[in-house]
């Protein structure tokens, strides 16, 4: 989502016409995030969705078999980064962003060919995909189903990256993936409830600053449901970017 709003920074007149991508978090995890200047990547086995990346299957026990195993193969080898095409949703900040107290990164990705936008499904039934003599062509017929979401999560107005995992650095059990040349973190939006501390406004101040990122505090809107930038407490970061 372009960002159009006037802004003190000067980094905002460089962003009007950048697509940016969002991803929610906790604050300390966005913290973490920050500090590693990585982004974590998602496992199949850990999306909120029991759905993502099951096809049709009311076959008998024996034909569901090959595609049980080759999810689990996909599983062992990708893995992926989900985003959001807003900021302004508050059911996203209420369920990814502890419950607004939390942060939303926001990122320009320079190719833009390595992300896609979910489409979401208002069928009743499941894709269905018939398995080939081709493994590649039936990983590809699989990572296809990436795209696709029940129609109930079209709130999230999502975009996804797939990212193998063997490019990634695995934490604590968890893959993580640089910030580099393709994930730039252009903003870090402060939620609504986010809870500000003199020591915690320098230190998030200090990693804006490694990153060339806008830091933009949030606001419920006054009338409406959506949300928006605080022009109050922006006030407190205007000198959080340095050229």
């Amino acid at each position: 989502m372009a960002i159009r709003e006037p802004s003190p920074y000067p980094l905002n007149n460089m962003l009007k016409d950048v697509r940016l991508y969002y991803h929610f978090l906790s604050a300390q995890n966005a913290v973490n995030d920050l500090e590693r200047k990585m982004i974590r990547v998602s496992t199949l086995d850990t999306l909120n969705d029991p759905f993502e990346l099951l096809p049709y299957l009311r076959y008998p026990p024996k034909k569901r078999k090959p595609y049980n195993k080759l999810r689990k193969r996909i599983a062992d080898k990708w893995g992926l980064l989900c985003f959001s095409k807003t900021w302004q949703e508050p059911l996203l900040w209420s369920h990814y962003a502890d419950k607004h107290k939390g942060i939303a990164l926001g990122f320009e990705i320079i190719q833009q060919n390595k992300i896609v936008d979910v489409i979401y499904s208002d069928g009743a039934l499941r894709e269905q995909i018939e398995l080939t003599d081709s493994l590649e062509d039936d990983e590809m017929g699989f990572l296809d189903l990436a795209r696709l979401k029940y129609k109930k999560w079209e709130y999230e107005q999502e975009a996804r990256m797939l990212i193998k995992l063997n490019d990634c650095t695995k934490i604590g059990g968890n893959y993580f993936i640089s910030f580099g040349n393709n994930l730039l973190v252009k903003t870090i939006r402060l939620g609504s409830k986010y809870i500000y501390e003199n020591t915690k406004n320098d230190y998030i101040l200090t990693l804006s600053k490694r990153i060339g990122a806008e830091i933009i505090p949030c606001r419920l809107e006054w009338q409406g449901y959506s949300i928006l930038k605080d022009g109050t407490k922006s006030k407190v970061f205007q000198t959080s970017v340095i050229l």
